[in-house]
């Protein structure tokens, strides 16, 4: 079977990053050019702001003949992007110098990909990665799969901060120390070798460090494993797959960062999403069972390159 698999909306980030750079460089001469600029700036817009999800990342030919003629006519926008859609469509081709240089520096590479509707809907366009697409006929040859991450949407106010943080060692250091402080604390107070003289601050104290345990274990995990579940009471919903990974921060002598993510994957075996979570089975791993066969088709990640492996 044929399993395509979902963009990655940080790849896509860094692809559209350069993609703005490239243009900044390389002027657009053509008209079809002219578009693709815009479709890449106002994707990277909404990529980077990380309020809205990926079906919010198409655009008609009407906001897109307005944002770069000034005028809303539907019908001359939709003859207008006809004229130009042969050169908007050779901009994305995997050979064009924008493509080429994206795959040199070890980036996605983009393409454009065309919606077409039926009914009286307009038609939409948008810029994506490129489609990686794994075909398998048996367990041997669907061995090898890959996740992607998308946004996390619904963080609860105080979750905002811990969404995408720079860790440097410095912060590391603070708020493992303080946590450790929260943690012993309350055992003192709980032996009676801390008095507060009052119940309700003590009882405050100890559920304090209850909660300061658990922020302490998850830091910990994400550590030494890459990746640790994001915390219940930080999202509105409920929901699998929403973890922390493990990433880069982007600053040179400090390239740790962590940021909150939902996962996305699909088995390779029989094109089901796959839930990732925490196992006792695999010590503590976080695995990823399929949700129709969990435990017939099940995959061992790597939270850094994003790849698993098939298990059983």
């Amino acid at each position: 079977m044929e399993v395509e698999e979902k963009q990655d909306v940080e790849e896509l980030g860094q692809s559209l990053e350069f993609a703005k750079k490239f243009f900044q460089i390389h002027s657009p001469q053509l008209v079809g050019d002219q578009i693709g600029e815009l479709l890449v700036l106002k994707t990277l817009e909404l990529v980077q702001s990380e309020a809205v999800d990926e079906s919010h990342y198409y655009f008609t030919a009407v906001e897109i003949f307005e944002q770069i003629n000034g005028e809303g006519n539907s019908e001359k926008a939709r003859r207008w992007m006809k004229s130009h859609d042969e050169n908007l469509a050779a901009l994305f081709v995997q050979t064009s110098s924008l493509n080429v240089e994206l795959a040199n520096k070890g980036l996605s590479t983009l393409s454009i990909q065309r919606v077409e509707h039926k009914g009286g809907k307009a038609n939409q366009w948008r810029v994506r990665t490129g489609k990686e697409r794994v075909t398998s006929s048996s367990r041997n040859e669907a061995a090898d799969i890959r996740y992607v991450v998308t946004a996390l949407h619904d963080p609860m106010p105080w979750a905002k901060p811990f969404m995408n943080a720079i860790l440097s060692p410095r912060i590391l250091i603070t708020v493992g120390v303080t946590l450790l402080l929260l943690v012993i604390i309350p055992i003192y107070t709980l032996l009676g070798i801390i008095d507060w003289s009052s119940k309700p601050v003590a009882t405050s104290v100890v559920i304090l460090g209850i909660f300061a345990g658990l922020m302490f274990h998850r830091l910990h995990e994400l550590m030494n494993k890459g990746v640790t579940a994001f915390p219940v009471l930080w999202s509105r919903k409920l929901g699998r797959n929403k973890l922390f990974l493990s990433t880069s921060s982007g600053i040179e002598d400090n390239p740790l960062g962590m940021k909150a993510v939902t996962i996305e994957a699909k088995c390779s075996i029989c094109g089901e999403d796959l839930i990732i979570d925490k196992s006792r089975e695999f010590h503590g791993r976080y695995i990823g069972k399929c949700r129709i066969a969990p435990s017939e088709h099940v995959f061992s990640f790597d939270h850094i390159t994003k790849r698993g492996k098939l298990l059983r």
